[in-house]
C-alpha cells in the first residue's frame, strides 16, 4: 500500500506540473512542413516561434510521428495541442503498463508482482519526463509493449506490424528486420516489409520524403555510422567539444544519455580511455554473445521456454537500439520494458543476487524517485548535473545489457 502510494503521488506531482510545463523535444520537432497549408493558423501561432520547425519546410523525426498525429495539427496553437495530448499519453501510459503486467502473467507472475512492477514502471524517471515534455516516445513504448504482447503470445504478424510502426519514428528498421531474419520468421519479415512500405508511400503522398533529409537529420545519421577517430576542443567561450565519433558531445550538455556520449565524457577526462575502441569493443562482445547464443539455441534439440526466450531477445534489440545510437535521456523510457522483463523472471526464479543487480541497474538509469528539485534543496549540490556529467547512467545501460545477455544464456542452458 505504502508503495502504490509513493508511485500515485509521485505521477499526481508530475501530471500537475505537467500542466504547465510543455516545451521538450516533441515541441521543437513541430509543427511539420504541411501544416503550412493544413492550418495556417498553427503555422504562425506565437507559442510555436522557438520550435525548430516553426516556418521551415521540414520534418525533424521519422513519418511514424507526423502520421500518426497528422489531425493535430487542427488545432491551432502548441498550448491546445499539449492539453490534448496530456490525458491521451496518460491513458497510452496506462495501456502500457497493462500489455507489460499481461505479459508479466504470461511468463509466469503471480499476483503480488503487481504493485513492484507497477513501481519500476512509474518511477523510472526517463518515463516521467517523456511523459511530462509530451515527447512522442511516450507512444513509441505503447506500441513496442503492444508488439512484445503479441510476440509471447505467438501472433507474429501483428507484432511485425507494430515493429515497423516504431523503426520508421527513428530510422532504425534494420534492427528489428534483423531479428525477424534471424528467428526466421519470413511472414513476419513481409509483413513488417509491407507496413514500412505503406508508410514510405503515406508518408511521400502527404509530406514528400524529401523534407524528412532537408535538416540535420542526416548528420545525425552519419555520426552514428562513425565509429573511429575523435578529438576535444575548446569553443570561443572556453567550453570543450567532441569532433568525429564524439560529433555533439559538449561538456555543458545535460540531456545526452546514450553510450557514446558516456565514453566520449570519459575520454575527455581520462587520455587512456579511447571512445571508439571501447565502443567497437562493446559492440563486438554483445554481437557475438547474442549470436553465439542464439545459434546455441537453433541447434538445441531440447525444449525451450518460447514466452521467456522472445521476451529476452525483444528486450536486448530495444535496449541495443535505444542505447547504442544518438539518444537523449528520456529515450530510455523503452528501458522500461527490459528493466520489467528481468524484473519479473528474477522473481519468479527466486534469484535474490540477479535481484541486487538488477536493483543497481535500475538506480543508475535514474530511480529519482524523490523530485530532483527537492534533492538539490537536501544536498546542496545540481544532482541532475552530477548525473548526467559524469555519466552514471552509462554503467547501468552496460550492466542492463550484461543482465540480460547472461539472461538469455540461461534461456539456452535450459534447453
Amino acid at each position: 500500500m505504502l508503495l502504490a502510494a509513493i508511485v500515485i503521488a509521485r505521477v499526481a506531482i508530475v501530471t500537475w506540473q505537467a500542466v504547465e510545463r510543455t516545451r521538450g523535444d516533441f515541441y521543437a520537432s513541430m509543427p511539420g512542413a504541411y501544416v503550412e497549408t493544413f492550418n495556417p493558423a498553427l503555422w504562425n501561432s506565437p507559442d510555436m516561434t522557438d520550435a525548430w520547425g516553426y516556418h521551415r519546410a521540414t520534418y525533424f523525426h521519422g513519418p511514424t510521428q507526423y502520421l500518426t498525429l497528422y489531425p493535430l495539427a487542427l488545432l491551432d496553437t502548441f498550448t491546445a495541442i499539449a492539453r490534448v495530448l496530456l490525458p491521451l499519453y496518460a491513458a497510452l501510459l496506462a495501456l502500457a503498463f497493462w500489455l507489460m503486467w499481461k505479459i508479466a502473467t504470461r511468463l509466469g507472475a503471480a499476483n503480488d508482482l503487481f504493485v513492484p512492477l507497477l513501481a519500476s514502471t512509474f518511477l523510472f524517471l526517463p518515463l516521467l519526463q517523456a511523459y511530462l515534455q509530451r515527447e512522442f516516445e511516450v507512444v513509441m513504448l505503447a506500441a513496442l509493449a503492444a508488439s512484445l504482447f503479441f510476440l509471447v503470445n505467438d501472433r507474429r504478424s501483428p507484432s511485425a506490424a507494430l515493429m515497423a510502426y516504431v523503426a520508421w519514428f527513428k530510422y532504425i528498421p534494420v534492427m528489428f528486420a534483423g531479428y525477424l531474419v534471424l528467428r526466421r520468421w519470413w511472414r513476419g519479415l513481409a509483413v513488417f516489409v509491407l507496413v514500412s512500405a505503406a508508410i514510405v508511400i503515406a508518408s511521400e503522398w502527404l509530406f514528400g520524403l524529401s523534407l524528412f533529409f532537408n535538416n540535420n537529420v542526416p548528420a545525425h545519421a552519419a555520426n552514428a555510422m562513425t565509429v573511429w577517430g575523435y578529438d576535444f576542443r575548446l569553443d570561443a567561450t572556453g567550453h570543450l567539444y567532441g569532433t568525429g565519433f564524439c560529433e555533439g558531445w559538449v561538456d555543458t550538455q545535460s540531456s545526452l544519455a546514450n553510450i557514446r556520449h558516456g565514453l566520449c565524457t570519459m575520454g575527455s577526462r581520462n587520455a587512456i580511455a579511447h571512445p571508439p575502441l571501447i565502443y567497437i569493443t562493446l559492440c563486438g562482445l554483445i554481437a557475438g554473445a547474442y549470436l553465439f547464443t542464439h545459434a546455441r539455441l537453433e541447434r538445441g534439440g531440447g525444449a525451450v521456454d518460447e514466452p521467456r526466450r522472445r521476451a529476452i531477445e525483444f528486450s536486448i534489440v530495444t535496449t541495443v537500439c535505444t542505447v547504442f545510437f544518438f539518444g537523449h535521456y528520456y529515450y530510455l523510457i523503452a528501458l522500461t520494458i527490459p528493466l520489467n522483463i528481468l524484473l519479473v523472471l528474477y522473481v519468479i526464479d527466486r534469484r535474490p543476487r540477479a535481484l541486487a543487480l538488477w536493483a543497481i541497474a535500475y538506480v543508475l538509469l535514474g530511480a529519482f524517485v524523490v523530485p530532483i528539485s527537492l534533492l538539490n534543496r537536501a544536498t546542496g549540490y545540481d544532482v541532475w548535473a552530477m548525473f548526467t556529467r559524469h555519466s552514471i547512467f552509462w554503467y547501468g545501460e552496460v550492466l542492463l545489457m550484461q543482465l540480460l545477455l547472461t539472461e538469455y544464456r540461461r534461456v539456452a542452458v535450459r534447453a
